[in-house]
C-alpha cells in the first residue's frame, strides 16, 4: 500500500499542503501520513521586573504535546471531511530536514514556506533541502487554480520519462489536460535562416513525440498538447504554468551530503511557479 507523507507546521502553507495530500490520497487510495517535527528552540531572555534577563526554555515534551493537540484538531477535521480516509499522524522529535528525510513514503507533499519562515522568502530552508535531497517525488504546494492543466518538462533524460510518467498519471486521476514543454536553448539557433530553424523545430517536435509515445498509449484518455520552445528550459515552463493545476520537472538527485543543492532549472521553478509543483528524482 502507498503512502503521502505530508510535513506539517501549523503553518497555512503546511495545511495546504495536507489538504493536496489528503486530495491525492483518496483519489490513488493511499494512506495519508501527516508528520509534525518539534525542536525546542533557543531560550529567549525574558525580562524581569528587575530588568536583569533571565532565560526561559520551552522544552520539547511542551513543544510535544502541543503538536499532538494540533494534530488531532486536524485529523477531526480530515476525518469529517473526507471518513474513508486512512490517516494517521506522527510527533517526531528533531530537525523537520532529517525528520521528514527519514520518513518511509512514496510522495512527500510540502508547503513552500512554514511557520518559522523569513518574510518574503518564497521557498522555506526545509522545503528546499528535501526536494534537493533525490530518491521520491516531492511536491510543493502554491495557491492557485485546482482544475487548470498539468505541465511536464521533457529534455529526453532518463528522469525526464519518469516526470512525464508522473505527470500523465496525476492527469489522468485528476482528469486534467497535459501540455509537455521540450525547451531548446541552443543560442546558435538565433543565427539560423527560418527555414533551418523550421527544420529543427520539426525534428525536436518529433523527438517529443516519440518520448511521449509510450505514455500515451498507457494513458489513451489523457488529452496531450506539446510545445517546442526556443527559450531557456526555467522560463519556458514557467510561462507554460500560468493557469496550471501542476507543473511536473524532473531533477537528479544529488545525495543526503550535497542536498542544499538545486539545479538551475529546479531552483528557478520551485521559486518562480505561480502553481504547485512536483519535482520527480531517479529513484
Amino acid at each position: 500500500m502507498s503512502t503521502v507523507v505530508v510535513g506539517f507546521d501549523g503553518s497555512e502553507q503546511a495545511r495546504r499542503a495536507v489538504l493536496w495530500g489528503a486530495e491525492e490520497a483518496g483519489r490513488t487510495g493511499a494512506d495519508l501520513r501527516v508528520v509534525h517535527a518539534v525542536r525546542a528552540p533557543l531560550p529567549e531572555p525574558v525580562f524581569t521586573p528587575m530588568s536583569v534577563p533571565v532565560r526561559e526554555f520551552v522544552s520539547e515534551e511542551t513543544l510535544s504535546r502541543a503538536a499532538e493537540d494540533e494534530l488531532a484538531g486536524l485529523a477531526r477535521e480530515l476525518r469529517a471531511a473526507r471518513p474513508d480516509l486512512r490517516l494517521e499522524t506522527r510527533v517526531r522529535v528533531g530537525r523537520a530536514a532529517d525528520v521528514l528525510a527519514g520518513e518511509p513514503g512514496d510522495v512527500l507533499v510540502l508547503g513552500s514556506s512554514g511557520r518559522t519562515g523569513i518574510a518574503g522568502m518564497v521557498l522555506g530552508s526545509t522545503t528546499a533541502e528535501l526536494v534537493a535531497a533525490g530518491g521520491r517525488p516531492v511536491v510543493v504546494t502554491r495557491t492557485g487554480p485546482l482544475d487548470g492543466r498539468v505541465v511536464v518538462g521533457v529534455d529526453g533524460s532518463d528522469i525526464s520519462a519518469e516526470a512525464i510518467a508522473h505527470a500523465f498519471s496525476y492527469a489522468e486521476r485528476h482528469g486534467r489536460q497535459l501540455l509537455a514543454v521540450h525547451a531548446f536553448n541552443d543560442a546558435g539557433w538565433a543565427e539560423l535562416p527560418e527555414q533551418d530553424v523550421d527544420h529543427v523545430r520539426a525534428d525536436l517536435a518529433k523527438l517529443l513525440d516519440d518520448q511521449l509515445a509510450p505514455h500515451r498509449s498507457r494513458h489513451p484518455g489523457v488529452h496531450v498538447a506539446q510545445e517546442v520552445a526556443f527559450n531557456a528550459p526555467a522560463h519556458a515552463l514557467l510561462q507554460a504554468a500560468d493557469g496550471a493545476a501542476l507543473l511536473v520537472v524532473g531533477s537528479h538527485g544529488r545525495g543526503a551530503v550535497k542536498r542544499a543543492i538545486l539545479g538551475s532549472t529546479s531552483h528557478a521553478v520551485l521559486h518562480h511557479a505561480p502553481c504547485t509543483v512536483a519535482v520527480v528524482h531517479r529513484r
